[in-house]
């Protein structure tokens, strides 16, 4: 009897060890794949941010964007159990690059334009994202309902203008080919853009005017503030 007793007990306890190791590969599974969504969504919220320094004049809307960034990763790294070095040098690199994007040496050229149907899609993609994160950060109270409204703007703005500059890029050169009929169709695919916006901010009015002129043959190109994506958006 003792020795059934002996081995009933070495059974139990080799269950419960069987048991407990399961329980923590389980959790370990779990940490890995909820670290690995994490990494995925920071990946994602990255591009956006790549797409961003490259096309909207606002650096703070792009700093707020890649400060998610470092929030994800902060959120993996309490996931870490193993190696915390790596994620803290990547926490560090990210919150750095915030900083240098509100740097006045940090100042890239901007642009609007993209050279196909596939790139304005794209990036307008990453634009329309981008406010949805900005809508996520005013509603965790990260920035104000004023600073909300003007971000916003300004990202409808720029998707707006991908298309309407990519456009008028394509009707440039056209012109410089004299290829004139082609020109007028793209000027005038730019300006339909316009026409069908919302937008209330003045330039799109202006630059309706100047279209036309353009494709009347009045005017040669847009007018340098036109042109100028870090022009001031008014309203």
């Amino acid at each position: 009897m003792t020795l059934i007793a002996i081995l009933f007990l070495l059974m139990l306890l080799a269950l419960m060890a069987v048991s407990i190791i399961n329980r923590i590969q389980l959790r370990q599974r779990e940490r890995r794949l909820q670290q690995r969504r994490l990494r995925i969504q920071a990946e994602g919220v990255a591009e956006i941010v790549s797409c961003l320094e490259q096309t909207l004049p606002n650096r703070m809307i792009t700093k707020h964007i890649n400060d998610m960034i470092a929030s994800l990763q902060q959120q993996m790294l309490a996931l870490e159990d193993k190696n915390p070095e790596l994620l803290e040098q990547a926490i560090q690199k990210t919150e750095a690059y915030s900083e240098e994007l509100l740097s006045s040496n940090n100042r890239h050229a901007i642009s609007y334009q993209r050279e196909s149907d596939a790139q304005i899609a794209k990036t307008q993609l990453h634009l329309t994202d981008a406010m949805h994160l900005i809508t996520q950060l005013a509603a965790q109270g990260t920035i104000n309902e004023t600073e909300l409204s003007t971000y916003l703007s300004e990202l409808r703005w720029a998707h707006l203008m991908v298309a309407v500059m990519s456009y008028i890029g394509q009707g440039d050169k056209s012109v410089a080919i004299s290829d004139r009929f082609s020109a007028q169709a793209f000027y005038r695919k730019a300006q339909q853009h316009l026409m069908e916006s919302m937008h209330q901010d003045p330039r799109r009015l202006k630059m309706i005017k100047e279209l036309s002129e353009m494709v009347d043959g009045a005017r040669v190109g847009l007018s340098r503030e036109l042109r100028d994506p870090t022009a001031a958006a008014m309203g």
